[in-house]
């Protein structure tokens, strides 16, 4: 069984946008993957007019993946 939580990383913290129902000392496991959103404010400096290739290329050598 699984719950889908979003939430915000800040100061080497990751903070869930809403409560969670877990006693405290719960161990969870966390699998990481960006939002759409968060997907998106990587390529907001990029023009895509581009193209896909060239986007993805431009994308590439800013290292926006890491």
């Amino acid at each position: 069984m699984g719950t889908k939580i979003v939430a915000v990383y800040e100061n080497g913290v990751l903070k869930p946008k809403e409560g969670l129902n877990l006693p405290r000392g719960t161990e969870v496991e966390i699998i990481i993957k960006p939002s759409l959103k968060g997907l998106m404010n990587l390529f907001k400096d990029i023009e895509t007019e581009k193209g896909v290739e060239e986007t993805l290329r431009e994308s590439r050598e800013r290292r926006l993946w890491e």
